[in-house]
């Protein structure tokens, strides 16, 4: 850590190179410290849960760790890289149940068609096109002509336009295009027999068993889920908090130190500074269900400056990797001001406008 004279020198060597000489008296300065701290804290966070599990057809099981009665008993060592997402997936002991389906042979009858495999079906259907009125112009697809009928021929909506030939009583031009003279259509699902297949069985008449889906055998068991999940806690410390400007000179001249951590859960070591101990104490206690961590933190301690010469300018001095890095930056008060400066700017544009229109 840079010292009050280490500090106040390289203060007035910027104040120099900007302005001259003489511009820093004696006692006219202030300094404050600052401990900046930095990171991440990756978690390796733990959740077991058990739950009923059910298969249709064989499983083997016999690959997955078997675990007593109390799960949360159970003890398994977490990943060595506590970032990586893993599922561990256990049986309980004495519970798997690996036994036929009452089905018997995995089908069973169809229910819509009751076992038949075969639906009933309308033959025929009344012509879309002609609705079974005047089928035929001849003979009303009875077969026969008929001269009643014949002197309704091109009247009103029963004209020739757009007849064929009937296949009643073969009269040209008189049968309506979609049913010739029939006044009702052959079914196209069954071709006129009757009944069609059944769409659930294909006339197979029986279907796979939902319960064992097909398989005749069904195996049930308590599973243990053992998820290990990594959690990633941001870590950003200033005491007190500090303007962007500060941050960004730390970080980018900043001769930071990392923080030592011992140990397979990362905890810091013994001769870390008591301040960044304390600092961080709040940020390294245990997680609900951790079970392994990995810190990567870096601290530096950073000076305020505010000189009675120069009031409305603060100095950050950082420790540089090649010595006191200086930064100014407005202080409050003048950042204040300039934004009472611009407010009022706005206002008075508006007015202007408002009456130049």
């Amino acid at each position: 850590m840079l010292s009050d004279e280490d500090v106040l020198a390289a203060v007035r060597r910027r104040v120099e190179e900007r302005a001259g000489a003489g511009r820093v008296p004696p006692g006219g300065a202030d300094i404050t410290r600052h401990l900046l701290i930095e990171g991440r804290v990756l978690r390796c966070v733990e959740t077991r849960t058990e739950e009923e599990r059910f298969h249709q057809g064989a499983i083997d099981l016999s690959d997955r760790p078997v675990y007593g009665s109390d799960l949360d008993s159970y003890r398994i060592p977490p990943p060595e890289d506590p970032a990586s997402e893993t599922t561990l997936r256990l049986v309980r002991r004495g519970s798997v149940d690996d036994r036929s389906c009452d089905c018997g042979n995995g089908v069973v009858a169809c229910e819509r068609c009751k076992g038949r495999g075969e639906l009933p079906c309308v033959p025929a259907e009344a012509c879309g096109g002609c609705q079974g009125v005047a089928a035929c112009l001849w003979c009303d697809g009875t077969g026969h002509r008929s001269r009643r009928t014949y002197g309704r021929l091109d009247t009103g909506p029963q004209t020739r336009a757009g007849r064929v030939t009937c296949g009643r009583c073969g009269s040209a031009n008189a049968a309506c295009a979609d049913c010739r003279g029939r006044g009702r259509n052959t079914c196209a699902r069954c071709g006129g027999s009757g009944s069609r297949a059944c769409p659930d069985c294909g006339r197979a008449g029986t279907v796979p068993h939902r319960r064992c889906g097909g398989t005749a055998r069904i195996v049930t068991w308590t599973e243990g889920v053992v998820t290990w999940s990594p959690l990633v806690v941001k870590v950003k410390i200033s005491s007190p908090d500090l303007p962007y400007g500060a941050w960004k000179s730390a970080r980018d001249h900043g001769a930071w130190t990392d923080v030592r951590v011992v140990g397979p859960r990362s905890t810091l070591a013994r001769d870390t500074a008591g301040d960044v101990a304390a600092a961080l104490e709040p940020w390294l206690v245990p997680h609900e269900g951790e079970v392994g961590r990995r810190v990567t933190l870096r601290h530096l301690s950073l000076a305020r400056v505010t000189l009675a010469s120069e009031p409305h300018r603060v100095f950050f001095v950082v420790p540089g990797r090649d010595g006191p890095h200086v930064a100014a930056w407005p202080s409050g008060g003048r950042v204040r001001l300039i934004a009472a400066v611009a407010l009022a700017a706005l206002v008075a544009l508006v007015v202007v406008s408002r009456l130049l229109a």
